[in-house]
């Protein structure tokens, strides 16, 4: 019976010992790139961290990430809000990172853009904006201003570092104090009536392309 036993155990073992040189090799056969998305917040929305491991398998030249931003609620005044994204290369060859806002929702107004609805594989409609004209518009036609910076369109290869830095921001003197109070008031009304729905919700994609080698590597 102990013997049975034994044949049993080693056998567990040499299964368990397979799947280890497995993954070991699979892991060597690619280059790893490591995106690490970490959120900075103010003090009314949740912190949280948001790790992507991504494989660059032979052939392969464009990953793609949605990223989902919300506020829980906006007032003039307010903490100033941001968003960080942070992506690390450790492959071996460099890479460009792009952007696009697919949609946003503030208060209860949402957008949605041309380019969104096409990767929904549904029919543009006239009042759709393209992500362009949808950052343009949130940095401009409010009060407060949503806008995305980032510090390189490149990331190196090796230890390449790349960051986008999305912020919301609603000075307590905005120079315009009849509209400031008509969205504040708009703004108190939706957080009355939807006190468990962000007050602001973007929807914005991450596309790193690799970009093609010359000569040969080392």
């Amino acid at each position: 019976m102990n013997n049975g036993n034994t044949s049993e155990n080693k056998k567990k073992r040499l299964f368990k010992s397979s799947r280890l040189i497995f993954l070991i090799v699979l892991l060597a056969s690619n280059t790893l790139a490591w995106f690490i998305y970490a959120t900075k917040v103010d003090s009314n929305v949740s912190v949280h961290v948001r790790a992507w491991n991504v494989l660059f398998e032979a052939g392969e030249h464009e990953i793609t990430n949605t990223v989902n931003v919300s506020v829980d609620s906006i007032y003039p005044g307010m903490t100033d809000y941001e968003y960080e994204i942070k992506a690390y290369n450790r492959s071996e060859v460099s890479a460009t990172l792009t952007y696009q806002v697919l949609s946003a929702r503030i208060l209860d107004t949402e957008y949605i853009t041309a380019e969104y609805r096409q990767m929904l594989g549904e029919t543009a409609v006239a009042t759709d904006l393209t992500s362009a004209q949808l950052e343009q518009k949130l940095l401009n036609d409010y009060p407060f201003t949503i806008s995305i910076n980032t510090s390189s369109g490149t990331i190196s290869q090796g230890n390449g570092i790349e960051t986008y830095t999305l912020t919301v921001v609603w000075p307590y003197e905005s120079g315009h104090d009849d509209i400031d109070t008509l969205w504040g008031t708009s703004a108190y009304d939706y957080k009355e009536d939807y006190p468990n729905s962000p007050s602001i919700a973007l929807l914005v994609k991450i596309t790193i392309t690799q970009n093609p080698t010359t000569g040969n590597q080392s």
